[in-house]
């Protein structure tokens, strides 16, 4: 049985996107540790809150990505990993952030 990447803890994505990402985190300079993890987690919860649409997006929260990251530039970044990414990994990422849009 193929072990699971012990780095993220993101069940729908194949161990080929998890190495993908991995690898570019490691090799980009705007990217950090966990970067796309924690931007993809950011995303899904604000898509997935009710209250979304009464988030303030010029408050900034604590600035500690984990803990009160924004939404908008989490966005962003994963648009940034999407293009990054090699075409496989980075279909399957599109294809997450395509469901997670249409909610939004």
């Amino acid at each position: 049985m193929p072990r699971r990447h012990p780095r993220m803890a993101l069940g729908e994505f194949s161990q080929r996107f998890t190495s993908d990402v991995v690898r570019l985190e490691l090799s980009r300079n705007y990217l950090g540790p966990f970067a796309v993890e924690i931007a993809l987690r950011a995303w899904t919860e604000f898509v997935h809150d009710p209250y979304r649409r009464l988030w303030d997006f010029d408050s900034k929260g604590c600035g500690i990505s984990w803990c009160c990251a924004d939404p908008s530039e989490a966005r962003e970044l994963l648009g940034f990993v999407a293009r990054a990414l090699p075409r496989r990994s980075a279909r399957e990422l599109r294809k997450r952030l395509d469901e997670l849009d249409a909610l939004y």
